[in-house]
């Protein structure tokens, strides 16, 4: 058998290129669906502290018949969030505030609950979701 007769196993550039490529797209789309899905747990977990604020709120309501003005008011409290101030919480991704209301001329009988947060560090917008008298807006 002769050089020229012999097959020598392998991949030919064009094979290899050609894989290459293929995933380089799956792996862009798999970037794509994790980071999407990122941001909708993150967004999740702030409805959760949204609702358990708004507990924490309807329980000091019940018990005083105005709402509270301070996260210590309410014996609220955020694990691994930093205390900001009396009325601020940073927690990992999003920032917490509480601010009683005004309402019809009564004070404090109304609150409200933000979060907010930047999702997105490719863009300067912020991801907000507010809460007064349990009706929820979301902002993005």
């Amino acid at each position: 058998m002769s050089a020229t007769d012999r097959r020598v196993g392998g991949f030919t550039l064009l094979e290899l290129v050609t894989v290459v490529a293929i995933l380089g797209i799956l792996a862009t789309l798999a970037v794509s669906g994790f980071t999407s899905s990122v941001q909708r747990t993150r967004r999740g977990e702030a409805f959760q502290t949204l609702r358990a604020i708004s507990l924490a709120q309807t329980t000091f309501f019940v018990s005083n018949d105005f709402y509270g003005d301070t996260f210590e008011e309410i014996g609220f409290e955020l694990d691994g969030g930093r205390r900001v101030d009396e009325r601020t919480i940073e927690g990992p991704v999003y920032t917490y505030t509480i601010t009683a209301l005004e309402l019809d001329g009564t004070p404090r009988a109304n609150y409200r609950a933000i979060a907010s947060g930047n999702l997105d560090p490719s863009d300067d917008l912020l991801d907000v979701i507010m809460i007064e008298n349990q009706l929820t807006i979301v902002d993005n």
